[in-house]
């Protein structure tokens, strides 16, 4: 079956579910991917040089902030397992926003 991955910000307790799947290898599959919006959420430096991508009020949102990518297999002794996933913002539909914007001609 496999185990099924979720993004989350610790620090602003928010989420991002698999955008593409939700298995470790299905999160890093295409330009539009999980992978693609972690880089997003954490840029600290967009809209200074060529290459960079449109401005949106979510790309370097999560800079700085403590990240986990966790399982649902995860166990509490997991190096920062975290507990309390209900209590969690889920964004994953702002996200998906982003990426439609940011990457609209891949």
């Amino acid at each position: 079956m496999g185990q099924y991955h979720t993004l989350y910000n610790v620090d602003k307790k928010q989420k991002v579910d698999g955008l593409d799947g939700y298995k470790l290898l299905e999160l890093i599959g295409h330009p539009k991917s999980t992978a693609t919006a972690l880089l997003l959420l954490v840029a600290n430096s967009n809209g200074r040089g060529g290459g960079d991508v449109e401005d949106h009020p979510l790309v370097g949102s999560w800079a700085g902030d403590r990240i986990v990518l966790q399982g649902d297999y995860s166990e509490d002794t997991d190096q920062g397992h975290i507990n309390n996933i209900n209590e969690y913002e889920d964004i994953t539909g702002q996200v998906l926003e982003l990426l439609n914007t940011a990457l609209q001609y891949y």
